[in-house]
């Protein structure tokens, strides 16, 4: 991988929850964890049909440093790439030869 290409500003989000007054929880936002640089393409953006409605679906691979990383945990995480779309991520590959990690994630709507 090319540093020079390492161009997309990818910024990682962790829900936030509050309880409520019935024992429950309540999703009340999403909080900034981290932003780093990174690589991304978009893999497919294909149309499915889903209990009787037409929904599209994009997925998109990232590549970014392993050391930036690390400081973040990838449980219950999304990412925005430059500000839009929101994508959860799918999977999760370490390369250790060139010490990048490569995301793929998927547009929640």
């Amino acid at each position: 991988m090319n540093p020079g290409k390492m161009k997309n500003r990818i910024a990682f989000y962790r829900f936030v929850t509050s309880s409520d007054s019935y024992g429950g929880f309540l999703s009340s936002g999403e909080t900034l964890v981290n932003t780093v640089w990174g690589y991304s393409k978009a893999i497919s953006g294909e149309y499915i049909d889903q209990s009787g409605q037409r929904q599209r679906t994009n997925e998109i691979e990232v590549i970014i440093r392993k050391k930036t990383f690390d400081i973040v945990d990838n449980n219950e995480m999304t990412f925005k790439i430059d500000g839009s779309g929101s994508y959860r991520i799918n999977d999760v590959f370490e390369s250790d030869i060139d010490k990048y990690i490569t995301l793929k994630g998927t547009l929640v709507t």
